[in-house]
């Protein structure tokens, strides 16, 4: 990955540790709104709203005016719409190489910023009323330099520690998950949606007892811990012999897929799928067309796996696709079946899914599955984790590189 990307991803990251430390440090009914309409990060009490634009300037080694005069006009435009509200403005800033508070940002500031002749300030300097009272907006403004990536997540560790989670549980299990929990509502559509108390998110984090997987968890620092704590979490379940699973995988962010889906496959049948004890067939629900299935079928027939599909002479049946495999036993503790696990396309037949609750439904890959009726379901969500990490999550290989 390119190092643009890189600080990109960790800008992100870096906006979503400060929303959790304004949520960690909220009285109990603030409103906090993520991606909030006025800036990045609101924090609304009873008497005044704190709007809090982050953000993170990895690749400056030090602190320049210029860096900050695009946030500064779109604050000034908005407290020009609402001169009569109660709205304190912060900009919280990190710049590499900074130590210490730099030279203050002030009304100097301001005018310089409504000076610039840069082509893409124009339309935010022409937003900006020419009346416009920048004293008074001085009175409402703070600027904060923010510290380095590294420690804004130590103190968000420290303030979970302070709100009451276990320090053996917050690398694993609290942090990620507080870090899972801002991104979801980061992406809520309705700005009422991304509205949260801190009772509420403290509430909601303290009931989650295994750690996400998720694109932003897996691009934390921890990541190896992470996978290492999933993969304790998730032998509760795997290591009992009588689970209905389901599986619906979803390739089109899974980098090693097409390679690894096959052996995946294999691999789970050869450790959780053998023995007569295990008597339910497991379901891949697959995100592809009828044709890229039967060449996933083709695939393991090749390896001695037989699949059922539900299809005869053409026609999907749900009976068939839901009966159960003959069986041959063998000597000692393998036994011969018809097939040894059913296969199907989502988009052609997910909804059958519903027909016959599961007792375990792994979903892989960024999938919304909200169609699917979960109620009484254990659901494990493994997302942006390559094929060869679900192996090692799974406890299907010992290496997940």
């Amino acid at each position: 990955m390119p190092r643009s990307a890189d600080y990109t991803i960790q800008g992100f990251l870096y906006q979503f540790n400060k929303t959790a430390l304004e949520i960690l440090k909220a009285q109990e009914d603030d409103t906090i709104t993520v991606e909030g309409i006025v800036e990045d990060i609101e924090v609304a009490s009873s008497a005044s709203l704190t709007a809090i634009q982050c953000k993170y300037h990895e690749t400056s080694t030090s602190f320049t005016e210029s860096k900050v005069y695009k946030p500064l006009l779109q604050m000034l435009k908005h407290f020009s719409n609402c001169p009569t509200q109660n709205i304190r403005y912060v900009l919280f800033a990190h710049f590499a190489g900074t130590s210490g508070p730099p030279a203050t940002v002030g009304k100097s500031t301001l005018k310089a910023a409504l000076a610039s002749k840069d082509k893409e300030l124009k339309k935010h300097i022409k937003a900006v009323p020419k009346n416009i009272d920048l004293d008074d907006f001085v009175e409402r403004f703070k600027m904060e330099f923010g510290p380095s990536y590294e420690e804004i997540t130590k103190e968000v560790s420290r303030q979970l520690e302070a709100n009451g989670f276990p320090a053996c549980d917050i690398e694993t299990l609290a942090y990620p998950n507080t870090i899972h929990l801002i991104s979801i509502l980061s992406m809520k559509h309705a700005a009422s949606e991304r509205k949260i108390t801190k009772k509420a998110f403290l509430s909601d984090l303290k009931a989650i007892r295994t750690t996400a997987i998720s694109g932003w968890t897996l691009a934390l620092r921890t990541r190896k811990k992470l996978l290492q704590a999933r993969r304790k979490q998730m032998k509760v379940h795997l290591d009992k012999n009588v689970r209905l699973r389901y599986f619906v995988i979803g390739p089109n962010i899974i980098e090693d897929y097409d390679n690894e889906i096959v052996l995946f496959i294999s691999d789970y049948i050869d450790k959780y799928h053998y023995k007569a004890a295990h008597t339910e067939t497991p379901t891949m629900c697959i995100c592809a067309k009828q044709d890229q299935i039967l060449d996933i079928e083709r695939r393991l027939y090749t390896k001695g796996i037989v699949s059922e599909n539900g299809y005869i002479g053409g026609e999907f049946q749900e009976a068939r696709f839901f009966r159960d495999p003959m069986i041959k036993k063998k000597r000692g503790t393998k036994i011969q079946r018809e097939f040894s696990l059913r296969i199907l396309s989502w988009s052609e037949h997910g909804e059958i899914l519903d027909k016959k609750k599961c007792d375990d439904l792994f979903i892989i890959g960024e999938l919304n599955l909200d169609s699917l009726d979960t109620a009484d379901i254990n659901v494990e969500r493994l997302a942006s984790a390559t094929m060869k990490e679900i192996k090692y999550i799974m406890g299907l290989s010992n290496v997940y590189d």
